[in-house]
């Protein structure tokens, strides 16, 4: 049998209790991966959920073990992070796939939720990135997979913070591939467009509550399977960038030419 790109190598997974996550998880156990699967301790049965089914693919060398924290405290990503070195895994693939959403005009969401939503999706990112590439670099190899979203790139009502976050992590990620180019770090920004998730389902209300209603036309926005797949198969050809896209793509294309045009037809986004 011949040797898949991601056979025995370890792959640490935020947000793998459903979703995309769960995908990614399921693509790399199906290649042989050894996982680490993170989200809060409060999605632990998901978590349990996405471990059994990688488990059950009975893939040699797959193995899962699983690393709960809040992405939003600096504290528990630390403790995390010292937890995978303690017990002698060296990351060889770091998927960022975690995130939160809001459902809320921008001057009506409190600081509290744009806090928040910068917290997960973007500090806690850049704290466990910081915490893992440097030992990427100093093997000389190593791959950073960030999640971003099209909307890293383009801008739709209602999710002001989100896209906030998203743009953020857009800038950072490529600034740290250009600084460690030659360092045998590999970052790869993924841009999924419209995936068909419970995301909306638990995005926050401009005051912290839970928004609880799916996004018009979500049932048929593409799966999280194409997405993973997707993110795989660039990971393994190491791609720098990845737009994983329907015709939202085209906006990401058209924003270059017509930015006047786009903003008119972002404006016309329905949301729950």
């Amino acid at each position: 049998m011949a040797i898949t790109p991601f056979e025995g190598q370890v792959v640490w997974i935020t947000g793998a209790s459903r979703g995309i996550g769960a995908e990614l998880a399921k693509a790399f156990a199906a290649q042989g991966a050894r996982l680490i699967l993170s989200a809060p301790e409060s999605e632990r049965p998901g978590l349990d959920k996405t471990a059994a089914i990688c488990q059950g693919l009975n893939v040699k060398g797959a193995t899962c073990r699983i690393e709960t924290f809040d992405l939003a405290s600096s504290e528990e990503v630390e403790q995390a992070y010292a937890r995978v070195k303690s017990c002698g895994w060296q990351v060889d693939v770091l998927v960022h796939n975690a995130g939160i959403t809001h459902r809320s005009m921008a001057l009506e969401t409190s600081l509290d939720v744009d806090r928040k939503i910068m917290a997960v999706n973007y500090f806690g990112p850049l704290q466990l990135t910081k915490l893992v590439a440097p030992d990427m670099i100093r093997r000389g190899r190593g791959s950073i997979v960030a999640v971003a979203s099209v909307l890293g790139l383009i801008a739709t009502p209602h999710r002001s913070a989100y896209i906030a976050a998203k743009h953020a992590m857009h800038g950072f990620f490529e600034a740290l591939r250009t600084e460690t180019m030659g360092q045998g770090l590999h970052v790869m920004l993924a841009y999924p467009g419209f995936v068909n998730t419970d995301i909306s389902m638990h995005a926050l209300t401009a005051q912290g509550g839970t928004h609880g209603q799916r996004d018009p036309g979500q049932s048929k926005a593409m799966s999280p399977q194409r997405v993973a797949k997707a993110i795989v198969e660039g990971l393994a050809q190491r791609q720098p960038r990845l737009l994983i896209a329907g015709k939202e793509g085209w906006l990401v294309l058209l924003q270059r030419l017509a930015p006047r045009l786009v903003t008119r037809i972002v404006r016309r986004v329905a949301t729950t």
